[in-house]
Order: C-alpha cells, then structure tokens, then sequence
C-alpha cells in the first residue's frame, strides 16, 4: 500500500470517527439519558452534570482526531520522520493522559455527589486503564520519532 493510499485511509478513518463520535455525543447518550430518566425520574436531576461530563470528556477526543489528521497528511507527503510530527504524536499522548485523568476524577466526583454507582466508577477505571495503554504507546512513538527524525537531519547533513 502506497503513503498516498495509507494517508487517505487515515482521513477516512477521522472522519469515520469524528460522524460517529457526534453522532454519539449529540444524539445516542442524550436519548440514553432521557430513557433512563423515563424509566427511573428520581435520576432527573443528574442528566445535565452527566451530559455535560461526557461533552467534555469527548473533546479531547475530537482535538485527536485533529492531530491524527495532520499526521495523516504527513504520511501522504512521506514527511513522517519530523519534529513536528512527533509533536502532534506527542500532544496526542497529552490529550489521551488528559483525558484519563479527567474521567477518573469526573467519575470520583459523581460519586462524591451521590450521582454515580461505584459499578460505574470501577468500569470506568477499566477504560481509564486501556487510554492510558495508549498514551503510553503515543508517548514512545513521538520518542521514537524525534529520534528518526534527528537521524534523518544528521544523514541529510553529513552527505
């Protein structure tokens, strides 16, 4: 498979993610919310403190997919052995550890205020767990990179 053709299918997957993810956020949790409401009304004051938590915790997201973007069009050009790639990389892995820490403490919070299940919050730690994993991983990839791309200065240099 050609750069131009991994790059493409790149974007494809972004946008793929990004419909799904609005479509998620903007209609299936709000119509879950409200099912839960019509089925259990004591609950009717937590669906805006919970709608808005899962808005805010699917931003960092969105921001990703902004970076997985850029570094797409980096693929396309052949150019993914740079600086600045690493640093999209990099700020990816921020955004993922970001948004770990803010469902774990947004969950414990909820909890705190009697708005969450302690089932809720132990799944919860289990996602934190895996998006942590992939920070990691995005935290040595843009390691990796930087150190490809000094390499790649330094040959570039010495010929």
């Amino acid at each position: 498979m050609s750069s131009r053709s991994s790059g493409s299918l790149m974007r494809v997957s972004v946008i793929a993610a990004a419909i799904c993810g609005l479509f998620l956020c903007l209609y299936i949790i709000p119509l879950w919310g409200q099912s839960i409401i019509f089925t259990n009304p004591e609950f009717s004051s937590w669906f805006w403190p919970w709608l808005i938590f899962t808005w805010l915790v699917a931003l960092p997201c969105f921001a990703i997919l902004v970076f997985v973007w850029k570094v797409s069009g980096a693929v396309m050009r052949e150019t993914v052995f740079t600086i600045q790639t690493a640093k999209w990389v990099k700020m990816g892995a921020i955004l993922l550890l970001s948004d770990a820490i803010l469902v774990f403490v947004g969950n414990v919070l909820m909890l705190l205020l009697n708005m969450n299940h302690p089932g809720v919050l132990l799944l919860s730690i289990v996602g934190v767990i895996f998006v942590i994993a992939l920070a990691l991983f995005a935290s040595v990839l843009s390691r990796y990179l930087t150190r490809a791309a000094a390499l790649q200065e330094e040959s570039e240099g010495t010929l």
